[in-house]
């Protein structure tokens, strides 16, 4: 685990445009999309997001799968992820879908993608030149008149390989999990000392997560329940690493841990 991250959470509830026609007007459910990613330890990252496809089976309709795109509906179709950090949240747009099961959602990304350090723009480029199609495997059913927020985790600790170090050269392979409503708990916890921009990994068995500190030196992790190992990277040779072992998080719960302090290396 390499690559140089930190935590960002932000919340993409988009506006929904329909793929087919309206099907009745029976009450409708209200699905949230909260985008989750921590990007890489630079200024800043842009990730270029054009909507996500929703594949449900519609209630009453059997077997028959409906298609649904929810639009990213700013001209500017980059988001500043790296600007969402350590708690912050920005809602950009919420719509309503049938009542059904959700079966899969695919988010759909453009191919401007950009990280910034010192003024520099390196840029992010995909497998090909097409957009690029992410497959979010997720099942849930939707009740008519209630509001469910999904959380995309686009896990870019995962997602972004560094290609090139002279000069530098990135490539992106997006790794995004869908988050349920009513599946996980939190850990929050504070970094000093806060100048460094650390990456934080949340080890269960062979399954991990990465995320980083904000300014303030916050962290935060929404995971499901059970055991977890801690790995504190602090991306500085002055400062030594340092692991948790053991951290419980419990369902709908949020543990706050004591402020951890890096240890000099000196």
């Amino acid at each position: 685990m390499r690559n140089l991250l930190r935590s960002i959470i932000g919340i993409l509830a988009i506006s929904f445009s329909y793929s087919c026609s309206d099907l009745s007007d029976e009450p409708r459910a209200l699905l949230n999309l909260v985008l989750v990613d921590a990007p890489p330890a630079y200024d800043s990252v842009f990730i270029e997001i054009l909507g996500v496809d929703v594949r449900m089976n519609v209630e009453g309709r059997g077997t028959e799968e409906q298609s649904f795109f929810i639009p990213y509906e700013l001209g500017d179709k980059r988001v500043r992820v790296s600007d969402l950090v350590g708690g912050e949240v920005l809602l950009l747009g919420r719509g309503t879908l049938p009542p059904g099961r959700i079966i899969e959602l695919e988010m759909r990304l453009g191919t401007d993608h950009s990280l910034w350090e010192n003024e520099n723009a390196y840029p992010i480029t995909l497998p090909t030149d097409e957009e690029a199609l992410v497959n979010i495997p997720v099942t849930l059913d939707l009740d008519g008149g209630l509001s469910y927020d999904v959380i995309l985790d686009f896990d870019l600790e995962k997602s972004i390989q560094t290609t090139r170090t002279e000069p530098f050269a990135f490539a992106l392979t997006p790794a995004v999990t869908a988050i349920l409503p009513g599946t996980f708990g939190e850990i929050r916890g504070s970094l000093s000392p806060t100048t460094l921009r650390p990456a934080i990994t949340a080890i269960q068995a062979s399954d991990s997560i990465s995320t980083h500190a904000n300014s303030a030196g916050t962290f935060l992790f929404r995971l499901e329940p059970g055991i977890y190992d801690l790995y504190l990277d602090p991306k500085d040779e002055a400062f030594l690493a340092d692991t948790i072992r053991g951290v419980e998080v419990r369902l709908r719960e949020t543990l706050t841990l004591d402020r951890i302090n890096f240890r000099s290396n000196l």
